[in-house]
């Protein structure tokens, strides 16, 4: 069985509350294409508890980190 991709939006749509407004941030960042700003508000929501969930942000920040080093590289 595959696993079905995370998005941002997957994340601001289940996140606590305590973190509805750092995901509507991540959110714009990735609209944005800025990346790395993105991935840095996933860590940090990772890093404030232990539930699927904050391990989910922590994925989703590991598979951003590539797109912010290769649009720093293209820019």
């Amino acid at each position: 069985m595959t696993r079905q991709a995370i998005t941002a939006n997957d994340l601001l749509m289940t996140c606590p509350d305590d973190q509805i407004t750092r995901m509507q941030i991540v959110w714009k960042r990735v609209a944005a294409g800025q990346w790395q700003e993105a991935a840095h508000h996933l860590r940090g929501a990772a890093a404030e508890g232990d539930t699927s969930w904050h391990s989910r942000c922590a994925e989703l920040a590991d598979e951003y980190q590539p797109r912010s080093e290769d649009h720093a590289q293209k820019g």
